[in-house]
């Protein structure tokens, strides 16, 4: 086990290290874009800290970011439908192994809105593997299924990035606040726009350390 949890910590480094140094350049958009494609297949791939990440180090490009990663997700979700709809009976076996006894209710949650329920569910983080399989199941169009997870993912990081926008210009009219709640928001805008600049800097450091040892090579 601890050989396991110390490969996972050396993995996430690596990552980690790889996003500092190439998190500024467009391409990097288009490989993680393409890379999230697979969340519904691979859990451990976190397409909402992608989406956060490039929003920090390429504020500019916040649309493209946005539409890629909601463009993956939607044809993820896709795919993940057509491969059920082959196999039906992994689509029911999927939601039993990831709902347990809760499979009942999510499937009649899920049947009883239809397609919709999923621009709802996917307006969350994390892939809504479970009600796309509770829709596979029910006979709904993949097509239809991607385009719901799509236009919920659109919300989602569209809604991060604007948050991420606006929340430093918020800052200055909430430091004078009396009201318990906009103190306890202004305590964690402040940790969160600190944390944007630290995540910019140390990529910015990063870079020039690279650009460095580019140089002495």
């Amino acid at each position: 086990m601890q050989f396991l949890l110390l490969h996972i910590r050396r993995f996430f480094r690596l990552a980690e290290t790889a996003l500092l140094r190439h998190g500024t350049q467009p391409r990097t958009i288009y490989f993680l874009a393409a890379l999230s494609a697979f969340d519904g297949f691979l859990p451990m791939l976190p397409a909402e800290a992608f989406v956060v990440s490039l929003g920090i180090l390429q504020p500019q490009r916040g649309k493209v970011i946005v539409v890629l990663f909601a463009v993956a997700s939607g044809l993820s979700a896709l795919v993940l439908a057509l491969l059920l709809g082959m196999l039906s009976f992994s689509a029911e076996w999927l939601g039993l192994q990831l709902m347990g006894s809760q499979w009942d209710d999510a499937s009649a949650f899920v049947r009883s809105w239809g397609p919709a329920s999923m621009v709802f569910l996917s307006a969350f983080p994390d892939s809504p593997r479970t009600s796309i399989a509770v829709l596979t199941l029910s006979g709904v169009a993949p097509e239809v299924i991607g385009l719901m997870v799509l236009l919920g993912k659109l919300i989602l990081y569209t809604a991060l990035l604007c948050l991420m926008h606006f929340l430093p210009s918020r800052l200055v009219r909430w430091r004078r606040a009396e009201a318990l709640w906009q103190k306890w928001l202004q305590r964690r805008a402040s940790r969160f726009v600190a944390y944007c600049r630290r995540i910019r800097w140390l990529a910015h450091q990063t870079d020039k350390a690279f650009s460095r040892s580019e140089g002495v090579s």
